[in-house]
Order: structure tokens, then C-alpha cells, then sequence
């Protein structure tokens, strides 16, 4: 059991665990075995929390959507450069919200396939060894 002094405290000791939590993912195999371990659990939960994350910043993306209409105020001497950098900003374009939420979706999507292409093979080393092992030894 933690001691918790302020929500700051608070905040760490989260950070701690989920980097912690992090670190299982993959850990370091024995030192005269020169690999490492992949935690099967630990990529299906990673998985997971990306899943989460890719449908938040799409929810995000469909709002920020809206964002790219013109504004209807303003008739003053800046209302034109407000508008359009409001635009910019809020629009599809490079620098912009929609373009910055794509990008983080298209990082992730990435991130998702390459957890599934180092799980296969992974997977696929883990089969060869063990074809490779003699019959009777595949507690070795």
C-alpha cells in the first residue's frame, strides 16, 4: 500500500506503475541465452489501449470536423485574416487539427501492425524451436 501525500504524489506513483507496466511488456530474456521474452498478454493489452486511443481521436476528428466552416462575424479591417487562419487551424490542411488528428491515427494504426507483425514472428521462432527440439525433449 502507497502513501499518498497531494494529488501531484498522486499523479507520479501513477506514472510509476504504468511505466512499470510498460517495462513487462517485453523483458530481457537470461544473460547466456542472449534474447528476450515477449509477453503474449502484455502486446493483447497493448492492443487494447491502442484500440481505446484510435477510437477517442477518431471521436475527436469527426468533431473537429466542424471546425473548417467559415466564420459569419466579423466585418473590421482583421476579420478576413482571422477567418482564414481560424481555417487553417481548424481545417484539413497541413498544420491543422484534422491533419494533426489524422496523423496520430495513421502513428497508431502503425504502431497496431507492427505489434501484430513482431508477434507473428515471434510466434514463428517459438514454432521453429520447438519443431527443431528432438521428440521427448520439449521441456529442454
Amino acid at each position: 500500500m502507497a502513501t499518498v501525500r497531494d494529488e501531484a504524489d498522486a499523479r507520479r506513483q501513477l506514472r510509476a506503475e504504468q511505466q512499470r507496466e510498460k517495462n513487462e511488456l517485453v523483458s530481457a530474456g537470461p544473460v547466456d541465452a542472449g534474447g528476450i521474452e515477449l509477453r503474449y498478454g502484455g502486446v493483447d493489452d497493448a492492443k487494447t489501449a491502442i484500440d481505446a486511443h484510435y477510437d477517442e481521436l477518431s471521436r475527436h476528428l469527426e468533431t473537429a470536423r466542424g471546425l473548417d466552416t467559415e466564420l459569419a462575424d466579423g466585418k473590421g479591417p482583421v476579420a478576413h485574416w482571422m477567418r482564414r487562419s481560424f481555417a487553417v487551424r481548424g481545417g484539413a490542411e497541413a498544420g491543422g487539427v484534422q491533419a494533426a488528428l489524422r496523423s496520430y491515427l495513421a502513428e497508431l494504426a502503425t504502431l497496431r501492425q507492427t505489434l501484430d507483425t513482431v508477434v507473428a514472428m515471434h510466434q514463428s521462432n517459438d514454432e521453429e524451436a520447438a519443431a527443431a527440439l528432438p521428440a521427448g525433449d520439449a521441456d529442454a
